[in-house]
């Protein structure tokens, strides 16, 4: 006889596995078996995260801060020490899986993860700069793809550890001794983070992610070892003489105001 949970591994084993069906049959399961904080997270995976406490440390990855020169493209910014590349580099992904793998197959390199505009504003306003910049983390695609194949290894544990317990579903059907069976089985539900709407990017083929909740923290009490930083990285570049004296006087400036 068939079972749903025998046939959700070999679905997810399958060379060509689609992760949002792979959850939709998961969903059903853990309604059918009413394991509520495990079918918790798999909504969240479908839909989307609501909110910073809900996007687990999974759907975390580490981006390269870049500002955009109008002449040479996306200009890398190197932040030698970790503590703060970890609080401006490091987010949450918290978009739909469908969003994710829609992403991660259209784009070829990276995704743009754009700035908020309250923080854009921020650095703009220390610069003095004449018209508003753009700044961005650029994240790999592997990041993304990574999130992809974590869900499948987190479902396929669960359907092997339903099936340890004898817990297989025959006919999409579960027994009472099976739906009894299944709420001694560990539901671990990770910590999560914002919602974040996603929009097409005008770089090439890359897109970008952007919301209120998928933001980059950019403290005022930290902008001086930033900016330290900042100088540090652009010391040992390849920039033009003339872009080195407008980045200098710039830091100088921000480094003056983040001490009044």
């Amino acid at each position: 006889m068939a079972s749903i949970v025998l046939d959700l591994q070999k679905e997810i084993l399958s060379p060509n596995c689609d992760i949002v069906n792979v959850l939709r049959k998961a969903h059903l399961i853990a309604v059918k078996l009413k394991l509520s904080d495990f079918d918790q997270w798999i909504q969240y995976e479908l839909s989307g995260y609501p909110n910073k406490e809900s996007c687990p440390e999974d759907r975390k990855g580490r981006g390269a801060l870049k500002y955009l020169n109008q002449f040479y493209g996306w200009i890398p910014i190197i932040i030698q020490n970790n503590e703060i590349e970890k609080i401006i580099c490091e987010r949450k992904m918290s978009n739909s899986i469908s969003e994710i793998v829609f992403l991660s197959d259209s784009s070829e390199n990276e995704l743009i993860a754009e700035l908020s505009g309250e923080e854009s504003a921020l650095l703009d306003k220390n610069c003095n700069t004449l018209i508003p910049q753009r700044y961005a983390l650029h994240i790999s695609i592997t990041a993304a793809k990574d999130i992809e194949e974590k869900v499948k290894n987190a479902i396929l544990d669960w359907t092997l550890k339903l099936e340890e317990e004898g817990i297989v579903g025959e006919n999409m059907m579960f027994t009472d001794k099976e739906k009894d069976c299944a709420t001694n089985i560990p539901q671990t539900v990770n910590n999560y983070y914002g919602p974040t709407s996603v929009i097409n990017s005008s770089s090439g083929n890359a897109q970008i992610v952007s919301g209120n909740g998928n933001t980059v923290s950019f403290p005022y009490d930290k902008v001086k070892d930033v900016v330290d930083e900042v100088a540090k990285s652009i010391s040992a570049s390849n920039l033009s003489k003339d872009d080195m004296e407008t980045i200098t006087e710039l830091l100088s400036d921000i480094k003056l105001k983040s001490e009044e």
